[in-house]
This record gives structure tokens, sequence and C-alpha cells, in this order.
């Protein structure tokens, strides 16, 4: 099942998605995803609280175009987590992550080209890309608390990393 959503996006930014997700034989909404999965779960922009979200500069020289997303629920849950812990609308999020995450993301992907070409072709348990999201409530010294995993935990699974 999908959800469906929609952002904005730079024209230039969409232009270079567009031709990276040919590139590495994705979709645009799969290249895009799969980005900001790998930024969250490096950790490249800081956790916010106590903060309003932010939206990214309208700029005139720059125009947007609006991009229909079908997303898993899995991923649609886990954009709105990264937009609660940055703080930053998905647009916004979107951007952040082509002007700070982009080169580091390719080389990422560079690596699993090169391991795919050596015949290993299990990279669905790779932390960086895993799209496996849960949640569980807990009581904790009295408090009632909600867990988010993003990623899949070993003790959830007999493989060992």
């Amino acid at each position: 099942m999908y959800f469906e959503t929609t952002t904005c996006v730079s024209h230039n930014h969409l232009h270079c998605i567009a031709r990276l997700a040919d590139q590495y034989e994705m979709s645009i909404r799969s290249f895009i995803v799969h980005m900001i999965i790998y930024a969250a779960k490096k950790e490249k922009a800081p956790t916010m609280a106590f903060k309003s979200i932010s939206y990214r500069d309208r700029k005139k020289d720059n125009p947007w175009k609006r991009v229909h997303l079908y997303l898993q629920y899995g991923e649609y849950e886990y954009l709105l987590d990264v937009k609660k812990v940055w703080k930053m609308s998905v647009a916004k999020v979107i951007e952040f992550c082509m002007e700070n995450v982009l080169d580091e993301f390719l080389a990422f992907l560079n690596e699993i080209d090169q391991e795919v070409k050596r015949g290993n072709t299990d990279n669905y348990l790779r932390y960086e890309i895993n799209r496996s999201y849960m949640f569980d409530f807990c009581i904790d010294e009295g408090v009632h608390c909600c867990r988010f995993y993003w990623g899949l935990p070993k003790k959830y699974t007999n493989q060992t990393q």
C-alpha cells in the first residue's frame, strides 16, 4: 500500500535528482527516500527541540516544482519523524540533503554498486538504507514512552552484523 504526499523541489535539484536516479536505476521517489534515510541515520542534521518547523526559502532565481511522492506507510512515517526531529519541512529536508549529504550519499551508492559487481547482493540489511520502521510503547520509570526504530534492531533479527 502506498501513501501519496506532495512536496516541492527546486527545478535545479529535481533535474539533478532525476539524472542521478536514472544513473543508479532508481525511481525519483526511491532516490529521495533513500537519501533522506541515509542522512537521518548518519545524523547529518542536529536534533532540535521546542522549535517550530522551518521551511525552505522561496527563491525567484530557482523556482519550485511540485512533486508527488507515493510512499509506503513506513516511509511516510519515517519522513514525519525526520520532520519532527530536524524541525524541517520535507521540502527543506530534501534541499538540506541535496546541499549537504549528496556527495557522501553518492559515494555510498557507488560502494553498493561495487559490492554488487563482486557478487554481494544482500544489501537489504544495510543500516544506512534499511527502510524498516518500527515503534513500541513502554513505561520507563512510570513515564509512558514511545520508542522509534529507524531500521531493524538486531534484537528483532536472527542476523548478526
